[in-house]
């Protein structure tokens, strides 16, 4: 089994890895000595997918914060608690937290055993805990300029902002990426770097790269010098570990079916394939649509027309669809005077607009429904909780 250790007590940390030693049947893939903000906590649990956790509980406050973490987001997750100290009117504090097992200094050998035992017996009787992996939404212009970075962008930044998902941005347009600019990411690191960095990335390096917008984490596309070739296989490692750690991932692709793209709308759960209502960019979008359906996607395509007017429109609803090949999933006003306001004052463009108001349906159809938890009856604390003997023994923009 692998386990997560944390503890400012560098004592019980070396009784603990000695006693482990000697069982052979866990392994610490994670010692965190300071205990983390629930952020990081989370992160580090959502990477390493632990089969329980052991957690120090000297600081009961910051204890019970993380392990009331553990019940709202991983139910089903083991903790072993530490102590240097048994303090019994601390048991029923853990109890209510979920905290089945409690050791204390002296550990040894014996009592790690005997609660490492009873959490495998435990996990035998209850489902483990569901580690969910983000889902990955690529948008791919028909060509460039039909603002195919504004709709990622703005949908990006109300699942993140409005919606409370936990968000990812991906600028993979690596030759003409917008993103950076329009975020003002300043020095961030970029989606080049992250797979440069594939081999030794984790979740405190990922936290060094990622840019930051509001509530948006993003990965821009870099200086615009494209490298000569994407390694796939290091694509591959900075997705999944994008998935452990966010629930959507929006990527913004080049108009070119190079690779790289096609890689990651494999990917995909949905591809967006973007248009506005000219003749042009909708012929463009059908063969970008044929395309796809030639490279077995044709379950996941989707439809936007971006810049919608219905006054001076050449073409009908009915004439686009005919034209492209495929229903409009959604459509986004042509609204110029408020992007443009909202670019030059570095601001989202207000979701009290019709623009606004349509980049949130899109988003909201994006926003992950986990199922409700049921509420488990309470056990009885002789049932419920062990206690090994130490004596026996994780806006709107406008490309």
């Amino acid at each position: 089994m692998q386990s997560i250790l944390i503890s400012p007590d560098e004592k019980v940390n070396a009784e603990l890895s000695a006693a482990l030693k000697g069982s052979g049947q866990v392994e610490i893939v994670r010692v965190l000595t300071a205990y983390p903000t629930v952020d990081e906590f989370l992160r580090t649990i959502r990477v390493r997918k632990p089969d329980f956790l052991f957690l120090s509980v000297d600081d009961l406050a910051k204890a019970e914060e993380l392990a009331l973490q553990v019940d709202d987001f991983f139910p089903g997750l083991p903790i072993v608690a530490l102590g240097s100290r048994l303090e019994m009117d601390v048991l029923p504090k853990l109890m209510r937290t979920g905290i089945r097992e409690y050791l204390t200094s002296p550990i040894t050998y014996a009592n790690v055993a005997e609660a490492v035992d009873s959490t495998q017996r435990y996990l035998k009787r209850h489902a483990s805990p569901v580690f969910q992996l983000g889902g990955l939404y690529t948008f791919l212009p028909a060509k460039p300029g039909v603002g195919c970075s504004t709709i990622t962008v703005s949908t990006s930044c109300a699942l993140a902002d409005n919606l409370g998902a936990r968000t990812l941005l991906l600028d993979c347009d690596l030759a003409a990426g917008a993103i950076k600019f329009l975020l003002g990411l300043g020095n961030s690191a970029s989606i080049a770097d992250a797979v440069a960095h594939a081999g030794t990335l984790d979740e405190d390096l990922w936290m060094q790269l990622v840019g930051r917008w509001d509530k948006l984490d993003v990965l821009h596309a870099g200086e615009l010098i494209p490298p000569p070739a994407v390694d796939l296989d290091s694509l591959h490692s900075v997705l999944n570990i994008a998935r452990s750690q966010y629930e959507v991932i929006c990527a913004d692709l080049a108009s070119s079916l190079d690779d790289f793209s096609i890689d990651l709308m494999r990917e995909s759960r949905r591809v967006f394939v973007v248009s506005t209502p000219e003749v042009v960019p909708l012929h463009l979008a059908a063969q970008r649509v044929r395309s796809l359906q030639k490279l077995g996607l044709e379950d996941r395509i989707s439809f936007l027309l971006n810049r919608k007017s219905n006054r001076n429109q050449a073409l009908s609803d009915a004439e686009v669809v005919r034209t492209v090949g495929l229903p409009l999933a959604f459509t986004f006003s042509n609204d110029y005077a408020g992007v443009e306001k909202a670019i030059m004052n570095s601001r989202p463009v207000g979701r009290d607009s019709e623009l606004g108001h349509s980049i949130l349906d899109l988003a909201r159809s994006l926003t992950p429904h986990p199922e409700q938890k049921e509420t488990t009856k309470r056990r009885k604390f002789l049932e419920f909780f062990h206690v090994a003997r130490s004596a026996d023994s994780g806006e709107v923009w406008q490309d």
